[in-house]
């Protein structure tokens, strides 16, 4: 049985993110995000010093993990902000009603490149619950060569 890349790619992810959850890792600049809002809420998205290379029209399906900490009861919602122009953005972005720990990756938020021009682009990833959003920075480094 032959498997496509992006399947292989989630799936190491998935593996990874279980293993750091089994042996209880954190990682080392994990933080709290910045929080748009005042209101009060359960849960966090952690910032994880996340960077990806890519060239201009990676055929791959790419993906930044979204990692929740807390609890909450209604579906949070994910996407991205400052994205260039030529990314196209998968969706629905959903983590459903649940809770997490900050080592589990709940989603992977995942796009696509077509013809974006070389350079480094720091969009923001954001989550929201509808009454609370988040915000954490990425790295994502267009270059003709990785």
């Amino acid at each position: 049985m032959k498997f496509s890349r992006t399947a292989l790619r989630i799936a190491a992810a998935t593996v990874a993110t279980m293993l750091l959850a089994l042996v209880g890792s954190t990682p080392v600049s994990a933080a709290p995000a910045t929080t748009t809002t005042h209101t009060p809420s359960t849960w966090t998205l952690v910032d994880l010093p996340q960077r990806l290379c890519a060239t201009p029209d990676d055929p791959r399906a790419l993906y930044f993990f979204v990692v929740l900490d807390g609890t909450w009861s209604t579906s949070i919602t994910v996407g991205y902000t400052g994205m260039p122009a030529g990314v196209e953005v998968y969706s629905p972005l959903t983590a459903l009603p649940g809770s997490g720990d900050g080592h589990v990756v709940q989603i992977l938020a995942a796009f696509r490149l077509s013809g974006v021009a070389p350079s480094r682009y720091v969009p923001q990833l954001w989550a929201t619950d509808g009454a609370v959003t988040q915000s954490v920075p990425v790295v994502l480094d267009v270059q003709s060569r990785c």
